[in-house]
């Protein structure tokens, strides 16, 4: 895998044209993380309908891998319970050390497979992840 195959089509869609950019106005929680190691900021929100994640959106400013990843793990996760996102955080983390996994759980976010190959973009890709994780908590 080369640097630039990082910036697949899939990528750039979800760096450029996320459905779940933005604030919720008045969301059940929120949580920020960032990368310093690049500069990533963002800013998770969650609108719970009892245990089901029923609107998931962020902003905040990062890199392409960053932003795309935030996005598809929106996409993933919305419509979920609190226990399901766990499980696809839980599988992403796997598939991102390169263990095995369930893929049929991962949708675009396969698209990080290979990241492992690139030690200094795990953290761009995980943020958003880490940052959910942490506010599911």
């Amino acid at each position: 895998m080369r640097p630039e195959d990082l910036y697949s089509d899939v990528v750039m869609f979800h760096y450029k044209n996320s459905s779940h950019k933005g604030k919720i106005k008045n969301p059940t929680a929120e949580q920020e993380g960032s990368n310093l190691s690049c500069g990533d900021s963002l800013h998770l929100y969650i609108e719970l309908n009892g245990d089901i994640l029923e609107k998931v959106t962020f902003d905040g400013h990062g890199c392409a891998v960053s932003i795309a990843s935030a996005s598809i793990l929106a996409d993933l996760v919305e419509g979920k319970s609190k226990e399901e996102a766990v499980e696809i955080i839980q599988e992403f983390y796997k598939m991102i050390k390169g263990e095995d996994f369930n893929a049929e759980l991962l949708g675009d976010a396969m698209v990080f497979e290979n990241l492992k190959q690139f030690p200094v973009r795990v953290k761009c890709a995980t943020l958003a992840w880490h940052t959910l994780e942490q506010l599911l908590k």
